[in-house]
């Protein structure tokens, strides 16, 4: 058998205060409980701990060098028992974040960065998806907790939209629309438009099905936001981008032209429902915290996205 904490404690009271009425006391202990209690732990180890006479209290030898172990046994413990508290309150531990398309967001990092900052002890591992996989890793249980731009299958997972953004197409800078400041979709149907293999409802979104008569012709197969970009600069296809995309926006020969008759797009916090990670909820209620404007300003609050 191995001293328990409680073994450690008395020990270490009595080792300190050389005392038992007052080791007692600290401890808010009888002073025959703790005498007891020593005698068994003397008992266990196998070696005498303490001299006593009725005036006075040492450490035996074997007492002495036995008493920086006990502390450390101790402090040990402690700390065992702090990250287990740290790992109930998500306070510890690691949390999956996939972001989905939504790096160009300026809440991304903000909310990365600001809970790197309160929660120093949960390790961050970020993963970014390309837009074969909308829900940012949700679908296959690669993350916890997810930035994405909804609409996609999110059966199974809770949603709390924390942004919304106009939507632009992307062209060459030579298009003949590139110089306009805004459009009708109807303008752009006709277009060669990306292609990807990726969730049905995501995709219906981005290539705004419900105002087509038909499927888009196709010009180019995107799998990211990049490879969007780089078939509008070369002319082969076009397709849609978020406004922050735009503002992130530093390549040449490309022109973005707000889409005016087409719904915004949505940011949003997604999990699984059944995640009960307190590491999650406490990276929910930051984005809220975030995304919330203050008294003094405008735009729109969190709100949960529709399921």
């Amino acid at each position: 058998m191995r001293p328990d904490v409680r073994q450690l404690q008395y020990f270490i009271a009595v080792a300190e205060e050389l005392n038992f009425t007052r080791a007692a006391e600290r401890l808010n202990l009888v002073q025959q409980s703790l005498s007891t209690a020593i005698a068994q732990l003397e008992a266990l180890l196998g070696i005498k701990l303490f001299e006593r006479t009725t005036r006075s209290v040492t450490l035996t030898n074997a007492g002495a060098a036995w008493l920086p172990y006990a502390r450390d046994a101790l402090a040990a413990a402690e700390r065992a028992a702090a990250a287990a508290r740290d790992l109930a309150a998500g306070r510890a531990g690691q949390l999956r974040v996939g972001l989905a398309a939504t790096a160009a967001l300026d809440v991304t990092p903000r909310l990365l960065r600001t809970f790197a900052e309160r929660f120093p002890l949960v390790e961050l591992a970020i993963e970014h998806f390309d837009c074969q996989d909308p829900s940012g890793g949700l679908r296959e249980r690669r993350s916890d907790v997810a930035i994405v731009r909804p609409p996609f299958n999110d059966d199974g997972l809770e949603l709390l939209v924390i942004a919304t953004e106009p939507r632009f197409a992307v062209l060459a800078a030579d298009h003949p629309l590139a110089d306009r400041a805004a459009l009708d979709f109807a303008e752009l149907a006709d277009e060669p438009w990306m292609d990807i293999a990726t969730d049905p409802i995501w995709w219906d979104f981005w290539r705004v099905a419900e105002l087509r008569s038909g499927p888009p012709k196709v010009g180019a197969i995107c799998r990211s936001c990049e490879e969007l970009l780089e078939a509008a600069r070369a002319g082969t296809a076009t397709g849609l981008v978020g406004e922050s995309v735009v503002r992130a926006q530093s390549w040449s020969q490309l022109a973005f032209v707000e889409v005016r008759d087409i719904a915004p797009s949505t940011v949003a916090v997604a999990w699984h429902s059944d995640n009960h990670q307190l590491a999650v909820r406490n990276f929910v209620d930051l984005a809220i915290d975030l995304s919330t404007p203050s008294p003094s300003s405008s735009g729109p609050s969190a709100q949960p996205a529709a399921m």
